[in-house]
């Protein structure tokens, strides 16, 4: 795929340099407040509950994150990396997919800017997941913020719905663990 700057990607690069402004980033100390996967889950956004639930409930690495919120938030960043990492060899298949009916140059355009973002919105999420690992929480919050930004696309008519649908739960599990991770700095006052 063609490499070209985007909006989401100066956009992301700008949230990434602002977030760790400094020689290195501070890892910030951990309260002490654990959650559970239910008690991080019963924090989300009413309609993201249900996924929080079903999806760090089968990751069999929560029952031992629940003793480290840092790890629950591991857990959620990586469940919303392997998302878009699937999204992004799915418009891959898409794209080399040679029978598809009048694949114009324009489809072709649409499907490669769009697989770019998940792809790098894949990078920024394993970025995220690896500052979480190393105490720098607000880099890894800034870092899943721009993965979330960097995800979506709409203009493939023929995928659109799986597109759609796609596009939705990335952002929905990017949510999912954004919120998570603030909850490292402790419950919101």
């Amino acid at each position: 795929m063609a490499s070209g700057a985007s909006f989401a990607g100066v956009l992301s690069v700008f949230l990434v340099a602002a977030a760790s402004a400094g020689a290195t980033p501070v890892p910030t100390a951990a309260p002490s407040s654990k959650y559970s996967v239910e008690e991080a889950c019963s924090r989300q956004a009413a309609g993201l509950r249900d996924l929080c639930m079903a999806t760090l409930s089968a990751d069999p690495s929560s029952k031992a994150a629940s003793t480290s919120t840092a790890a629950l938030a591991r857990v959620a960043i990586q469940a919303a990396q392997r998302n878009a990492s699937e999204t992004a060899t799915y418009l891959s298949s898409i794209y080399d997919d040679d029978s598809l009916e009048n694949k114009t140059a324009q489809l072709q355009q649409c499907l490669e800017d769009c697989g770019e973002r998940y792809e790098s919105a894949v990078e920024q999420l394993e970025d995220a997941a690896s500052a979480v690992g190393s105490g720098a929480y607000s880099e890894s919050e800034a870092l899943v913020a721009a993965g979330q930004a960097e995800r979506g696309c709409q203009a493939v008519p023929e995928h659109r719905n799986i597109l759609t649908a796609r596009n939705r739960e990335v952002d929905q599990l990017c949510s999912i663990a954004l919120a998570i991770t603030k909850l490292i700095r402790g419950p919101p006052s």
